[in-house]
């Protein structure tokens, strides 16, 4: 009764925001879980059911795993609005679920907050638990990455299979905890590796097994690469589902060491994105030319990557999330590989729209000294918070000079005349529009 009821409510609620243009929000969920809080565990669901979760890249991997799903001939429930907490995911179902209470798709690919895994699977059975990352997020909400682990960990039911990633200490200790059930992807040495670490950001410097210390002998970032406990058996070992090379001037990557694809931004958490996605489709027995297939047609979001030329520039405009230092410092790390003098242009609106707090202490674990290099002829920090952008390039010993606060990001085509250089808007969501708004005004 719950399952009919709670269907016909939550579906009328759609028809009426669908009728006032509203579609698109959680309300449907939140509303018939508030009524039926057992709700979403009356639901039939199809045995092959794909749970996300980590720090960052979740909205992305999620996207390619559907895609890849959807080439091989299933349908697919995917959340692909981003609303990973249980009233999103709740009104995900509804929109999906027929009046008689089942989910018709082949498959259901869900991204999930990495606090809300063990609600959404208390009712949601997942054949497959996918954990991309685990890094300094959201520090007021998340507290640290031990927390997170722990929250996650509730999360795990019995019968999901899982798939972490090799590199990451933090999330290596799933193999630790459910060996019988974990497997793993990873990239494997590339050459713009670091051989120390390049900023004081240990997230996970001791074994979590034992507690001695972890050497690395090579890293992506913070402690994502290839180390080993100093006092166990806890290391990095050859990931199961690996990007074995990567050719940034060809703009290639192999698999395995057997599958060749091209990808059209080389940029390091669009590689792990698709290795996590080549891992699903494997685990999920997609045949080799139809995962080859479908990890060709993939394209970076323009809503995270996005390039313009004009007037012999080239304007980038990265997305990265706030609140997160992973996602900062590898946009740092490729915008400084790209040839030329580059103009960085940092800012962005809101911290979060989740809470109140306006915590900045995230900033100070981002390698901004990296930036402190001739090639960068400015640096441009806009916004509400443009003074603690430039108080940071200041305290990594960049010249006054070359900081310039903007109240906002109007003008800035204007100053961008100024400089020569190729224009890198390395910003949060909500600064990534107006940026493209002054690229247009350009001349």
């Amino acid at each position: 009764m719950i399952r009919q009821i709670g269907t016909f409510i939550g579906k009328s609620i759609l028809l009426a925001e669908k009728a006032f243009h509203k579609d698109g929000s959680t309300f449907p969920g939140k509303f018939v879980i508030k009524l039926f809080p057992s709700y979403l565990s009356k639901l039939k669901y199809p045995k092959e059911v794909i749970m996300v979760t980590g720090s960052c890249g979740k909205g992305s991997t999620t996207a390619i795993i559907a895609n890849m799903l959807r080439s091989s001939g299933k349908t697919v429930c995917h959340n692909q609005e981003g609303s990973n907490m249980i009233r999103g995911i709740a009104s995900t179902m509804l929109k999906n679920v027929t009046w008689g209470g089942k989910i018709p798709q082949d498959a259901i690919v869900l991204e999930v907050d990495e606090r809300y895994l063990k609600v959404v699977t208390k009712h949601i059975q997942p054949s497959l638990i996918v954990l991309s990352n685990l890094t300094r997020d959201q520090p007021p909400r998340q507290g640290n990455y031990d927390l997170v682990y722990r929250e996650i960990e509730k999360g795990i039911t019995d019968d999901a299979e899982l798939l972490c990633c090799e590199d990451d200490p933090v999330t290596k200790q799933l193999c630790l905890r459910h060996p019988e059930k974990c497997h793993t992807f990873g990239v494997d040495r590339m050459p713009s590796d670091f051989t120390s670490l390049p900023t004081a950001v240990k997230d996970c410097a001791y074994c979590p097994k034992c507690g001695k210390p972890l050497k690395f002998n090579w890293l992506h970032y913070g402690t994502v690469g290839e180390f080993r406990c100093t006092g166990c058996e806890f290391s990095r070992n050859k990931a199961d589902f690996a990007v074995t090379s990567v050719n940034a001037e060809q703009k290639t990557i192999t698999i395995n060491n057997e599958m060749t694809i091209p990808v059209d931004v080389p940029l390091l958490f669009h590689i792990y994105n698709l290795a996590a996605a080549y891992g699903v489709a494997k685990l999920t027995g997609i045949p080799d030319q139809e995962i080859e297939d479908a990890l060709k047609k993939e394209k970076m979001s323009e809503k995270i990557y996005n390039m313009i030329e004009k007037n012999g520039r080239r304007f980038v405009a990265i997305n990265c999330k706030a609140e997160n230092n992973a996602t900062y410092n590898l946009a740092h790390y490729y915008t400084l590989k790209q040839p030329g003098k580059k103009v960085l242009v940092m800012g962005l609106r809101e911290i979060s729209r989740r809470y109140n707090h306006f915590d900045l202490s995230w900033l100070y674990d981002l390698d901004m000294e990296a930036l402190n290099v001739p090639e960068v002829e400015q640096v441009i920090c806009a916004g509400p918070y443009a003074v603690d952008f430039a108080l940071r390039c200041k305290l990594a010993g960049f010249p006054s000079e070359k900081v310039v606060q903007m109240e906002t990001l109007t003008g800035l085509a204007e100053q961008l005349k100024e400089t020569t250089g190729d224009v890198y808007g390395i910003l949060n969501f909500d600064y990534i529009p107006p940026f493209l708004e002054e690229v247009n005004l350009y001349k």
